[in-house]
């Protein structure tokens, strides 16, 4: 599933190829996709223009030149892809818009699970969707705050969207990984400066995978990335990357590395 590195990815590139185009016409294969029926979104995409993006977590909002912001979430396989011959539609391009300059932004989503809906108020949103603020800007203090009301397992409270939103399933298992701290360690039994350091680990990761586009195989060497397998080699110790579940999502770890 694309998590806070890919999402970051995806808007950046929606911000060079889609933004200040005025939107022709809208098609869409398949209306399970959108929240809301496709007669609205027609009514408040064509004849505007994208204007901006705002990522939170996993879900992107792009702001128009009309009165609603439209949100896109990518599912498990979802992506955005900008072209101009109409006949190279992807073949799970279920979403397109296509602008005055003859180019079209589809929305690729071969398991669709990813979605389009149409707000009015991005902080609004946030706050109905229990989302934090995004995994990347996340201060201190807030992780904190957090922090401090949970007792469960660490991995499970990170991946929580209303601690740290956009931090999945492997970007959870790298940041722990790269600060030496167990899956399974319960909040209650962490210390400020290990809650400290965990912090600062989640922002460096963060920035490595963005710096990277995502590209796990340009990750640095050391990172979890390249063995998370179960029976690969840590790169630190001589003990072997376990697989177990945690908060019902498999979890990959160094036994020897991370501490409980």
């Amino acid at each position: 599933m694309p998590e806070l590195p890919e999402v970051q990815g995806y808007k950046t590139y929606i911000d060079s190829t889609s933004l200040h185009h005025t939107i022709e016409s809208m098609d869409c294969r398949d209306d399970r996709l959108l929240k809301k029926d496709i007669r609205t979104f027609k009514k408040h995409l064509v004849g505007v223009q994208l204007s901006g993006t705002r990522r939170i977590g996993k879900y992107s909002f792009v702001e128009t030149t009309g009165d609603k912001i439209l949100v896109m979430h990518f599912g498990m396989t979802g992506k955005p892809t900008y072209y101009k011959d109409a006949d190279a539609r992807p073949k799970f391009g279920h979403i397109v818009l296509s602008f005055e300059n003859g180019f079209q932004l589809v929305f690729e989503n071969k398991r669709k699970f990813g979605w389009w809906d149409l707000i009015d108020d991005i902080e609004a949103y946030k706050k109905e969707h229990d989302l934090s603020d995004d995994a990347r800007e996340l201060s201190l203090d807030d992780f904190k705050k957090s922090l401090s009301s949970r007792k469960t397992d660490i991995k499970k409270v990170i991946m929580d969207q209303s601690v740290a939103a956009g931090i999945g399933n492997w970007l959870a298992d790298e940041v722990l990984y790269q600060a030496k701290i167990h899956p399974q360690l319960k909040v209650a039994d962490m210390s400020e400066e290990r809650i400290e350091h965990l912090h600062k680990t989640m922002q460096e990761v963060i920035e490595v995978t963005i710096e990277h586009d995502a590209h796990y195989s340009d990750f640095p060497d050391h990172y979890l990335m390249h063995i998370r397998e179960e029976g690969a080699d840590c790169h630190h110790t001589s003990s072997k990357i376990k697989k177990i579940k945690v908060g019902g999502r498999a979890t990959y770890f160094s036994p020897q590395w991370q501490e409980k």
